[in-house]
């Protein structure tokens, strides 16, 4: 009798899935996910620095981006929207320089906040 009850179990833990190790999909946790994840728009975004320079930064749609001083590049890398904000690889770094960039109280203007909490305006033309 008691190995009637055994098999009786075990065929009943089966039936049920019985893998308590399975991962469990949860469409939920990959859409809080992606709110959280913002979604920049690729363009230029153009800002003049404190001593008066001319300073741009053409987020490419291929991903790639390029910073201009003056007209110069002065760094070129890659960029992704990723949970830290809006990640920049430079080319040859030392790795990811991450900012926040929201929309500024002007039309057209966009508010980009650095790790450091500085902000600057910046225009942006898409």
């Amino acid at each position: 009798m008691k190995k009637l009850i055994a098999v009786a179990a075990i065929a009943t833990l089966a039936a049920c899935g019985g893998d308590a190790d399975a991962p469990v999909e949860d469409d939920s946790i990959d859409a809080a996910v992606e709110e959280v994840i913002p979604s920049t728009s690729a363009g230029t975004y153009t800002s003049t620095s404190e001593d008066g320079t001319e300073v741009s930064v053409a987020l490419n749609a291929d991903g790639t981006y390029a910073v201009m001083e003056g007209g110069e590049t002065v760094e070129s890398g890659t960029w992704e929207d990723n949970i830290r904000g809006t990640c920049l690889t430079a080319e040859g770094g030392d790795g990811e320089d991450c900012w926040n960039i929201q929309p500024g109280a002007e039309d057209g203007m966009m508010d980009i906040t650095g790790a450091d909490g500085e902000t600057m305006s910046y225009s942006f033309e898409g």
